[in-house]
């Protein structure tokens, strides 16, 4: 029969045999299922988190660059305040010489914007173009003088290396002219001043000698020639005292302490010092002022200022009349010291308040001044926040008008 035990046994083998097939077909499609979702989820996960690092650099990165975008625009802005309001002129040029930065007051100093321009355009004043070609070709650091429109600068050049190449020069340049012009005065003081002291000091060695070398000369003689060496040993106090009043007020190591002071009684008691004086050059005052203005100064340096301006007139004015007229205003309290001598060229005046200058023969050495006077004057004025006008007209006399703030206590 068909299905006989061996054929039974057959059939069961091989239905056995697909059914383990089946089986193992149905698990290995569930295990490739389940393999493909975990793989596939994997995947995601990954590309997901890839996706987020990703994106949290990217932003990083954006983030960084807005950082150094701002900080560029920071610097920049910076760089334009410093460079609009720094005082002096500044230009930068690269390596081909080209102008790269310059600031306004470069700009001003030579009267065109300077942008593109080489180191050696004909626009630049002959000086600093010389300058800037000095600068290009020497590639190290250097500092030179120059004078441009009668103004003194210093101008200091600085090369530029990146990573140890040539990358253009820095210049710039600083206004001294106030220095030079200040160093030139202090030369020609000092070169006055050791001429005015030279004069009397021949002469004291003169009239010393003379006196040494003869012991048996006249009592009369004697006694004129001991008077000269008084009166020029006066003389040089005189100028050493002024040369020590000034470069204390230079200095600033001369206290001013201005307190009130009633106008009429200090310049009364001014004038009452020169009585014996008035006298004998026949010179008569007179005094204008009320009763109720009052001045804020230092009494002393006050009383130096008059003792100075009266002096002036009995020296050197040949006046016969000196008035000192006092006035106020809601500001000042004015002073007019007013002559009627023989004035002074109009040439001479701007140069009367100078150190040891003289403007006529009536101010020659003889006449004992400093050549201080004036100056020393001008000085105590401004040291009060004050000023001091000459005017002068000749054989008409002269006026010299003070003006003292009023209510600035110190």
């Amino acid at each position: 029969m068909f299905f006989n035990s061996k054929n039974k046994v057959f059939i069961q083998t091989w239905l056995l045999m697909t059914l383990v097939s089946l089986m193992g077909l149905f698990f290995s499609w569930i295990i490739s299922l389940l393999f493909f979702t975990a793989s596939t989820i994997l995947v995601l996960f990954f590309k997901l988190r890839f996706e987020h690092v990703m994106n949290h650099h990217n932003d990083e990165v954006a983030l960084e660059r807005n950082q150094t975008q701002h900080l560029l625009n920071l610097r920049q802005e910076q760089l334009d305040i410093l460079m609009m309001y720094y005082p002096h002129p500044m230009i930068l040029f690269n390596q081909k010489g080209s102008v790269v930065l310059s600031n306004a007051s470069l700009h001003n100093l030579v009267k065109f914007k300077v942008d593109q321009h080489m180191y050696d355009d004909r626009q630049f004043p002959r000086p600093l173009q010389k300058l800037f070609k000095q600068a290009y070709y020497q590639e190290s650091p250097m500092i030179q003088d120059i004078k441009l429109d009668q103004q003194f600068y210093s101008a200091h050049c600085l090369p530029i290396y990146v990573n140890q190449r040539y990358q253009g020069f820095l210049c710039v340049l600083q206004d001294v002219t106030r220095l030079v012009s200040s160093e030139r005065l202090q030369k020609r003081f000092v070169a006055d001043a050791s001429h005015e002291l030279k004069t009397p000091i021949t002469a004291i060695k003169g009239i010393s000698e003379l006196l040494i070398r003869t012991p048996r000369m006249e009592e009369t003689d004697r006694k004129d020639f001991t008077q000269q060496v008084f009166d020029q040993s006066l003389r040089l106090e005189s100028i050493v005292k002024d040369m020590l009043t000034l470069s204390k007020l230079s200095e600033d190591k001369l206290m001013i302490v201005k307190q009130p002071n009633n106008a009429k009684a200090i310049i009364n008691e001014i004038l009452h010092h020169f009585d014996v004086s008035f006298q004998n050059h026949g010179l008569s005052t007179h005094f204008e002022v009320s009763d109720k203005t009052m001045m804020y100064v230092d009494k002393k340096a006050f009383e130096s200022i008059m003792n100075n301006l009266i002096t002036n007139v009995l020296i050197h004015s040949n006046a016969n009349v000196l008035s000192i007229l006092v006035e106020e205003t809601h500001e000042h309290v004015i002073i007019k010291v007013k002559d009627n001598g023989k004035g002074i060229e109009k040439e001479h005046l701007p140069h009367v308040f100078d150190r040891f200058y003289r403007a006529s023969s009536s101010r020659q050495r003889a006449s004992g001044g400093s050549g201080l006077g004036l100056n020393i004057t001008k000085s105590f004025v401004l040291a009060h926040q004050g000023s001091i006008e000459v005017e002068s007209d000749l054989n008409q006399g002269t006026t010299f008008t003070l003006f003292f703030p009023k209510l600035t206590l110190s």
